[in-house]
C-alpha cells in the first residue's frame, strides 16, 4: 500500500509539472523607436504562470498591427517600414503580450526666421530649428547644426546668429539628409550723421593716435553697431588703419576721412617732427 501511494503521488506532481498554464505573456521592451527605416530590433517574450514563473516549451506567435508600418518575423525581430504606430503581439493560444512601435522617419526640416535681417555690428537672431516625420510629427531632441556660407558677414553659434559685418550671405541648417538655406543680409542701423572725437589731432614723429568715430541718430544719441571706414587724405604724411590708429610718416598736414554708408565726416592731422 505504501509503494502505491508514492507511485500515486509522483504521478499527480508530473501531471501537473506537465499541465502548467500560461496566464500571461512579457514582452520587453515595452515600447521601440525607431528613426530610420529599415531600423530593426529584437523583442523577447516570456510565458509566465499563474505564479509569475516561466512556462517552458510555448510556442509564440508574433504579428504586427500595420505591416506597413512596422514588420514582425517568427523569432521578433522587429523592423521600421514608414513613419506611424503599430502595436506588436506575442501569442499564445487566448494569452497576448505587446509592445508599442513608434516610427518616426525625419522628412521635413523648418528654420525660422526666414529670411534673417540684422542691422548693425553685433545685432543676433535666434533660431528656431523644427524636424518632423512624414505625418507632421516633431522628432524630439533634433540637433539641427548651422554653417554661415561667409565667416566675415556672421557667425552662427547655439542657434544665435550674430552679424560680423555688412552684408549678405547664407546660413544652411542641416538634420541627416535634410537641408535648408536660408538669406542673411546684414545692413546698417539707421544713424543720421558720424561724429569724430577729436576734429583735430597734431601728431609727433614715432608717435601714434586715434581717430573715435561716433555714429548718432536724429536726436543726437549714439547709434551703435555702425562699422567705419578710415582714409588718409595723403599716405605720404600720415596712414591710418581699420581700427582708426593713426601712423605719422612725414612732417606735414593731411585730412582723415571716416564714413559709413552714404555719411562721412574728417578729421585733420597735422604732424611734427
Amino acid at each position: 500500500m505504501k509503494l502505491e501511494t508514492v507511485l500515486k503521488s509522483v504521478v499527480a506532481l508530473a501531471l501537473v509539472a506537465g499541465c502548467q498554464k500560461v496566464e500571461r505573456i512579457d514582452v520587453a521592451p515595452p515600447t521601440v523607436l525607431f528613426t530610420a527605416a529599415g531600423q530593426s530590433s529584437t523583442l523577447t517574450a516570456t510565458a509566465l504562470d499563474a505564479e509569475g514563473k516561466p512556462v517552458d516549451k510555448v510556442e509564440l506567435k508574433w504579428s504586427s498591427s500595420d505591416d506597413k508600418v512596422a514588420t514582425v518575423d517568427a523569432s521578433g525581430k522587429v523592423a521600421a517600414v514608414k513613419s506611424g504606430a503599430a502595436t506588436i503581439t506575442a501569442s499564445a493560444g487566448e494569452k497576448q503580450g505587446a509592445s508599442k512601435v513608434e516610427v518616426k522617419i525625419p522628412a521635413k526640416l523648418t528654420i525660422t526666421p526666414t529670411p534673417i535681417a540684422l542691422k548693425g555690428l553685433g545685432s543676433t537672431a535666434m533660431l528656431d530649428a523644427k524636424v518632423t516625420d512624414e505625418l507632421d510629427r516633431p522628432i524630439d531632441g533634433a540637433q539641427v547644426n548651422f554653417a554661415v556660407a561667409d565667416p566675415n558677414v556672421a557667425m552662427v553659434a547655439d542657434k544665435t546668429v550674430t552679424a560680423k559685418n555688412v552684408g549678405a550671405t547664407k546660413v544652411t541648417a542641416s538634420f541627416g539628409p535634410l537641408t535648408q538655406e536660408i538669406d542673411l543680409n546684414v545692413a546698417l542701423p539707421e544713424f543720421a550723421t558720424i561724429a569724430v572725437e577729436p576734429a583735430d589731432h597734431t601728431v609727433k614723429m614715432g608717435e601714434s593716435a586715434t581717430v573715435n568715430a561716433v555714429a548718432k541718430g536724429a536726436d543726437g544719441n549714439p547709434v551703435g553697431g555702425v562699422p567705419f571706414a578710415f582714409a588718409s587724405g595723403d599716405p605720404k604724411i600720415a596712414t591710418i588703419d581699420n581700427m582708426g590708429k593713426i601712423t605719422p610718416v612725414a612732417a606735414g598736414s593731411t585730412t582723415i576721412t571716416v564714413s559709413a554708408g552714404d555719411k562721412s565726416a574728417t578729421a585733420k592731422v597735422k604732424v611734427t617732427k
